[in-house]
């Protein structure tokens, strides 16, 4: 019977479209208006009471039924108003509404709790979430290689400092820049640098992540000139170790052998024509053998001491073993460097930049600060650098007197404290910039 009874209820609502609890309850209200309007009046019409006297007694009884009926309505729908609310501000991550409902027990007391419950589990999620975000840009603020988040318009969204350094300007200045402008293209989701001249030193590695339900596209550069270098460094100094053995074992019997000849020869005139030859041979066989000695000193490792080194008396005492105009400039105090290897250097560097000026040209020694590394660079007014490639290959040299050893020296003793030494032409005016680069 009941089910029956249930299966015509929904077959009414569904006729009448009640679709809210809104609708039953007026449905509800009205029907109950209705049976107690028509009881009541039955009863005085059949009591043979007057119009007067059932009109007065429909307004007295229902007038406060209505205002039950109106008040209940409202209790009953309040919390569900209430739960929107709440519901709509923890769409809008906002976690502080709470829904406090009048009634504390029953199933809208039991909503209200899960409700508390999941806003208080949503916001410890999106607390955790947002810190963990932080993490990770600051982390990628710390990195030393140049990092890239573009928006989902492919547009600059972050970067750290090491990509403001790699464009030479502040990525604060460029955000909501383009791609395109910033030197990136895609094609096919493959993303690479529109330089061509860029691309022999850098790699560019791609992914896509999501952030606060957006899409992001994380652009990463890897300098692999570093890489390769190391790489053509390992295969010299095996090749070295090789030639140097067979070379001198080669040599020195021949040395020998020549001065034993010179000294069997002496005095005897019937072959004196043949010792110029032979001196020849001896000092051919020095000259070779030093040069494979000094091509293997190139790589050899050195025994690093780093501290932290005052700067500006360094660079003082650099300036002073030079009857030379020197300009010092120092804005950084202190560099963790082996002070005895940089200082070496740097002589070897301004050296270099004397060699390369006109007579009495300025020379610059600065040190100053870029972002977490500290730069000390010497700067002349001399001719630049006519072949950029060739400058750290060894024994290659332009200088008529040069043994193409120095800069490939200086390269190794700064590397091997971890710090990096870079050489270009200056963009400011006509010369040259040898630039030390060492973390903070």
């Amino acid at each position: 019977m009941s089910q029956h009874m249930f299966k015509l209820i929904n077959k009414i609502t569904e006729r009448l479209e009640l679709r809210s609890i809104e609708s039953i309850l007026t449905l509800f209200i009205g029907s109950c208006l209705l049976v107690l309007s028509g009881l009541v009046g039955f009863i005085l019409w059949y009591s043979s009471a007057s119009i007067l006297v059932v009109c007065t007694v429909l307004v007295l009884l229902l007038c406060p039924f209505a205002l039950l009926c109106w008040y209940v309505r409202r209790a009953l729908l309040n919390p569900y108003y209430r739960f929107s609310a709440v519901l709509e501000a923890i769409r809008n991550e906002d976690y502080s509404l709470r829904a406090n409902p009048k009634f504390n027990q029953g199933a809208v007391k039991l909503l209200a709790d899960e409700i508390t419950t999941m806003s208080a589990d949503l916001q410890s999620r999106k607390s955790q979430y947002d810190q963990q975000a932080v993490l990770v840009l600051r982390l990628i603020e710390q990195l030393a290689t140049p990092i890239v988040i573009l928006n989902k318009e492919y547009k600059l969204h972050h970067a750290n400092e090491a990509f403001s350094n790699w464009r030479k300007q502040p990525w604060q200045t460029l955000r909501h820049t383009s791609a395109d402008d910033l030197g990136f293209t895609s094609a096919e989701n493959k993303w690479q640098l529109r330089d061509e001249s860029l691309i022999a030193k850098w790699q560019l590695r791609h992914s896509q992540f999501t952030m606060q339900e957006q899409s992001y596209q994380l652009l990463v550069l890897t300098n692999i000139e570093q890489v390769v270098y190391h790489t053509e460094q390992l295969a010299w100094q095996k090749m070295t170790r090789v030639l140097s053995h067979e070379i001198n074992n080669s040599l020195s019997p021949i040395k020998s052998l020549a001065q034993t000849l010179q000294d069997m020869l002496k005095g005897n005139d019937d072959f004196a024509n043949l010792d110029p030859a032979l001196q020849v041979i001896v000092e051919r066989s020095d000259g070779l053998m030093q040069f494979v000695n000094r091509y293997a000193n190139l790589s050899k490792q050195f025994d690093v001491h780093t501290e932290q080194c005052e700067i500006a008396p360094l660079l003082q005492s650099v300036s002073n073993l030079f009857d030379y105009p020197i300009e010092i400039k120092c804005d950084a105090l202190f560099v963790l460097a082996d002070k005895v290897l940089l200082e070496q250097v740097l002589v070897n560097l301004v050296k270099n930049a004397i060699e390369a000026s006109k007579s009495q040209q300025l020379i610059e020694l600065n040190a100053y600060e870029q972002g977490m590394q500290i730069v000390i660079e010497v700067k002349d007014s001399g001719t630049g650098i006519q072949n950029i490639s060739n400058l750290f290959v060894p024994f290659y040299t332009t200088k008529a007197q040069g043994k193409g050893i120095g800069l490939n020296l200086c390269r190794n003793m700064i590397e091997q404290q971890g710090a990096k030494l870079t050489l270009s032409n200056r963009e400011d005016k006509t010369g040259a910039i040898a630039q030390c680069w060492f973390n903070i």
